[in-house]
């Protein structure tokens, strides 16, 4: 059940592989641009690995449904001591990385979590249900608040934040795009694609039709974005004017996460079929 995928500093793609309902051990996995596959086990306790971003340094960081933030280091291909959060009953979430900050959402206690790398502390901040996290480029941070229908704004200064309604569209993943735009993902009905244009708080939203399930989304180096479809089996591209192109579709595979690479094109699991795919654009 691969779920999380990220983009490696070692020119990889790396992948959580999730446990539910299985006796399977958790692991990651590294998948190369030719296909070869590498599993670690990630050795928690009956854990389902969450996310997974790159940090600086070749470490990765990984979350779980257990209270720790997991650490694994590319270049000796072993995992390091993880960190455990401050609340024990903190459910690690998503993850995004910036800088020498590691932000992760907690569900459970309304807040994100900041873990700055140098430091090794963590600082926790109050918002409502995050569920996604992203971080732009002038260090403010995003996050997708689905019970409340929000987009929401950490300024880490001051812990600040401000929210704007994404309605009727509920925000389940999110990703911000070369230009600076916020997008998001709604699965619930209605199901579509929605932008927050960071600088006016204008919400445009653009259904997709036939309730193809969007979840995972990650922006692309031309400007567009590109997110997963998991009950259409494929996974669909979108520009700034809104118009949606979709890829092939494979029945049953249930695509889930997604990253697209520095050539631009997109990987992404496949969560029910076990695999990982890549969508060849040249």
């Amino acid at each position: 059940e691969p779920r999380a995928i990220a983009n490696g500093s070692d020119g990889n793609r790396w992948f959580t592989e999730g446990t539910t309902f299985t006796n399977a051990p958790a692991k990651i996995g590294r998948i190369t641009p030719a296909g070869g596959i590498t599993e670690f086990d990630a050795n928690c306790n009956f854990c389902i690995p969450t996310d997974i971003a790159q940090g600086p340094d070749n470490i990765l960081y990984i979350t779980s449904n257990d209270p720790i933030l997991m650490r694994f280091d590319i270049l000796s291909e072993t995992f390091l001591e993880p960190v455990a959060l401050p609340n024990s009953n903190a459910l690690g979430g998503n993850l995004a990385v910036h800088g020498n900050d590691v932000w992760i959402t907690d569900f459970n206690n309304d807040s994100l979590w900041r873990y700055t790398i140098t430091s090794a502390q963590f600082t926790q901040f109050p918002v409502p249900e995050p569920q996604d996290v992203a971080v732009d480029a002038a260090g403010f941070v995003w996050f997708a608040g689905p019970l409340d229908g929000i987009i929401g704004r950490l300024a880490p200064a001051d812990g600040s934040v401000t929210t704007t309604s994404t309605a009727p569209l509920v925000p389940r993943q999110l990703t911000i795009a070369a230009d600076g735009q916020i997008w998001f993902t709604a699965r619930f009905v209605p199901q579509g694609v929605g932008r927050l244009d960071p600088l006016t708080g204008q919400v445009t939203t653009f259904p997709t039709p036939s309730n193809p399930g969007p979840v995972g989304i990650a922006a692309s180096p031309d400007g567009s974005v590109w997110f997963t479809q998991t009950t259409a089996g494929n996974i669909a591209r979108i520009n700034n004017a809104g118009v949606i192109t979709e890829a092939k579709a494979v029945r049953g595979s249930e695509p889930f996460g997604i990253t697209v690479a520095p050539n631009g094109d997109p990987w992404y699991t496949m969560m029910s079929a076990n695999k990982i795919a890549t969508l060849q654009l040249r």
